[in-house]
């Protein structure tokens, strides 16, 4: 898993002789791409138009970028506002990815809901009162929805900026400014999944980092949000509070399957503490493989390690096994200017 990590880091982040030899096979991707989108623009049948308004949260790079964060964000923000929200995942590698099923309505989350994939469960638990539903299918999972909630104001599709068979009325495509667009190439010589052309069917660029907006984006002429994250608690296994100043004082080490880790080492030394490792695992790793569990509990134990900071993405798969781990969930918040962002939205 290290090497994969470390070729993604030097081939497809950095420009290397094999991104080069790969970008042949890119070219032809980047054409099959394009020519996907003329389709459906030009065949407007294609796609599914909900009476309901539907938000993309999407991007256009392999990876994390923020789009759940953001998405947990704009629907609470929302139903802050009155407005009647649903949620729409794809629930990637879980039970339900090929077989759209709603896994919390406005009453409670249901207890399958962590057979649904790890960011699908996270939004569940995270947006109490707002309908989610996981399933690959987005035209069905709309369908579900209106249905099963006729009054709603908006459904919000998480990931779906290249989902083209539903129309779409706002969408954003949010960035991250650890990793940014890597090498510049589409895959598979790079991260991006489409060329960077195809961000003038945006509606609003995100950018989730603190540093000053890059060029490329100032290009697209396209409005622009910031976010950054804030830590809002740390908390155990019975949802304990744990304290700053506990944290601080002692040895701790970082556990994550995201797609981005380097920015959750960021979050962490931004708010002041220093860690020993991370322990760094592909993107949505289920630690499922107890012989790499227990090679972490002894290198804990001879690093003389006390806690284990880990994401409340990663969380939601731990939570449900015994690992015998000193871990404490980093929740986080998302910080925004609001009054912008709503005004780009017209609410």
């Amino acid at each position: 898993m290290r090497k994969i990590q470390k070729f993604i880091e030097k081939n497809l982040y950095k420009r290397s002789l094999i991104s080069y030899f790969l970008l042949p096979l890119s070219l032809k991707f980047v054409f099959l791409q394009i020519v996907r989108r003329s389709i459906y623009r030009n065949f407007p049948l294609l796609s599914y138009k909900s009476n309901i308004k539907i938000i993309s949260v999407g991007n256009i790079v392999s990876g994390g970028s923020g789009k759940t964060p953001f998405t947990i964000f704009l629907a609470k923000k929302l139903s802050e506002k009155g407005k009647k929200v649903a949620v729409s995942h794809r629930g990637y590698k879980g039970k339900f990815e090929y077989g759209n099923k709603l896994i919390s309505d406005r009453e409670k989350m249901f207890d399958f809901a962590v057979d649904a994939g790890d960011e699908a469960f996270l939004l569940a638990s995270k947006l109490k009162g707002i309908p989610v539903i996981a399933g690959k299918n987005r035209r069905l999972s709309v369908k579900i929805l209106e249905k099963k909630f006729p009054d709603l104001d908006y459904i919000i599709l998480d990931d779906s900026f290249q989902h083209l068979r539903v129309k779409h009325d706002l969408d954003f495509v949010v960035f991250n400014e650890i990793g940014g667009i890597g090498n510049g190439f589409v895959l598979p010589a790079g991260i991006l999944r489409e060329p960077l052309s195809a961000l003038k069917y945006a509606d609003c660029l995100v950018f989730n980092g603190e540093k000053k907006v890059p060029e490329y984006l100032k290009k697209t002429e396209k409005p622009i949000v910031k976010i950054s994250y804030e830590i809002s608690r740390f908390y155990d296994f019975e949802e304990n509070e744990i304290s700053f100043s506990r944290l601080k004082n002692s040895r701790i080490a970082l556990l994550s399957a995201i797609g981005q880790p380097k920015s959750f080492e960021k979050t962490v030394q931004n708010a002041g503490l220093k860690f020993v490792k991370h322990f760094r695992f592909p993107d949505h790793y289920d630690y499922s493989e107890s012989l790499v569990l227990a090679k972490i509990r002894e290198k804990l134990k001879k690093d003389k390690v006390e806690f284990l900071l880990t994401t409340e993405k990663d969380f939601a798969k731990l939570k449900f096994r015994k690992t015998g781990l000193p871990l404490i969930v980093v929740a986080i918040r998302l910080k925004s200017d609001e009054d912008y962002l709503f005004s780009i939205m017209r609410e």
